[in-house]
């Protein structure tokens, strides 16, 4: 039990003010006798009248008691009332507490948002009513879970493990990393964004991280459907694109099949829309692979250089009808083991953006520089640019910059969305840099050889 220290100094001060007063008091009467004999004196005369002498002692002491008494009481009774009003903000201070404390504790436990408590290997303490629910599981089965054991096998890269077990251990702020977790009843999986918070990284409490679910489950369900969807209409569609694309190139070879010029044209239109059309279901086909998993790389040894000198060729009459300034600048070996098809079409995208969105006369330099263990290849125009407002969507799917529409009507807001995708899916990134009206700057960073090659 510890000791009452509010008590002992109340003792300690009840005892200094006892002895206080009986010093003074001992002095107020030496002091007493000099006054009276002061007040008495007549010089030349010694004081006759002892009675008289004592008598005014007597009453000097009485005052001098009486005003000791009442500065000591005074004091007493101050530190007593201050000592009261302490002890009482304390108690009230304590209920708000406690008031506090059961309030945020019925929040905690009837949030719609599943939380629960980890340490930092992962072991779950209280988790709310919510996260039982997310998690198919007791109080008591939950407590013997460790949250690591939770996510899907197929998401457990000894990459991301290790990366998710760093951060929590040294409480690094993960916010909003999309998981599918396998709850504890072993019904269906379940998408959360998961985002997990240190409660004070010096505390000695052992669960100190607060981990928030967000459940996107139905979310995740929607886009599955339309991603079928989209799949199936595609695969759907391509047939018919081909079989009109075949006529159309049969009867604009053929010898045997006289027309004027102007159906020629007309012919000639038609080819390049259909044309058009089935690059787009193309690439809504490889929009549907990637969002299901299915999209797996081929890897092989790519030469990066080549790859852009044949890309610049396809160009070659925009880029003459545009009059732009191009510049090739490459700093070392130039070979990657990559996805011939996939770095081919992120560069395509990203010279296509520069060509089309850079104003008649303006320049475009490709700058490719390959180091040791990874390298990185950057495309700067001097074109529009994007607007800040809208830097944050430009890797969103179907998205076009307001600018960029009206600069061109063509387009469909895919190009960037799967450069983004397949350069993480390559191990790499991608990134840029724009200001509006003066240019846009981007970087594609790739490791010499893709993780899995």
């Amino acid at each position: 039990m510890g000791k009452n220290y509010n008590g002992l100094l109340d003792k300690r001060a009840g005892w200094v003010a006892f002895w206080s007063f009986i010093v003074l008091s001992v002095l107020a009467w030496t002091f007493s006798k000099q006054l009276a004999i002061v007040l008495l004196y007549v010089p030349g005369h010694e004081i006759q009248d002892i009675f008289l002498f004592e008598r005014a002692t007597l009453v000097i002491l009485v005052v001098i008691t009486v005003l000791l008494a009442f500065v000591v009481g005074t004091a007493v009774l101050a530190h007593m009332l201050q000592k009261s009003t302490e002890a009482s903000v304390s108690r009230e201070t304590v209920t708000d507490l406690m008031l506090s404390r059961e309030q945020f504790r019925k929040l905690y436990d009837n949030s719609p948002v599943p939380y629960l408590l980890m340490d930092d290997v992962g072991n779950i303490r209280n988790p709310n009513r919510a996260a039982l629910r997310f998690l198919g599981g007791t109080l008591e089965k939950c407590a013997s879970t460790n949250f690591y054991t939770l996510i899907k096998d197929e998401e457990k890269s000894k990459q991301t493990m290790s990366m998710l077990r760093t951060k929590v251990e040294h409480s690094v702020p993960i916010s909003q990393e999309e998981m599918c977790l396998l709850p504890l009843n072993k019904k269906t999986e379940r998408y959360a964004l998961v985002s997990i918070y240190s409660l004070d990284r010096n505390s000695p409490v052992p669960f100190k991280h607060l981990v928030a679910l967000v459940d996107i489950s139905k979310e995740k369900e929607s886009e599955r459907v339309k991603t079928d969807f989209l799949l199936l209409a595609s695969h759907q569609l391509r047939t018919p694109l081909t079989t009109v694309k075949w006529y159309i190139d049969y009867l604009l070879t053929s010898t045997k099949i006289e027309m004027s010029s102007v159906v020629k044209e007309y012919l000639e239109q038609i080819y390049i829309g259909n044309e058009r059309m089935i690059e787009l279901i193309t690439t809504l086909l490889t929009v549907s692979r990637i969002e299901m998993g299915t999209l797996a790389p081929e890897y092989t040894t790519v030469h990066i250089n080549d790859i852009v000198h044949d890309i610049l060729e396809e160009l070659s009459a925009d880029i003459q009808k545009r009059k732009i300034k191009m510049q090739v600048k490459t700093e070392g070996n130039d070979s990657l083991v990559m996805d011939h098809t996939m770095i081919r079409i992120i560069i395509h995208n990203l010279l296509t953006n520069a060509i089309k969105y850079t104003p008649y006369g303006g320049a475009v330099t490709i700058t490719s520089t390959f180091k040791a263990h990874a390298c990185s290849i950057s495309v700067v125009d001097t074109g529009h640019g994007i607007p800040l407002e809208e830097q944050d969507k430009i890797f969103t799917k179907m998205f076009r910059a307001s600018n960029a529409r009206k600069v061109s009507t063509s387009g469909t807001g895919l190009g960037l969305y799967l450069s983004k995708a397949f350069a993480e899916n390559l191990g790499g990134e991608i990134f840029f840099q724009s200001e509006q009206e003066k240019g846009t700057t981007f970087t594609l960073a790739l490791p010499r050889v893709a993780p899995g090659a």
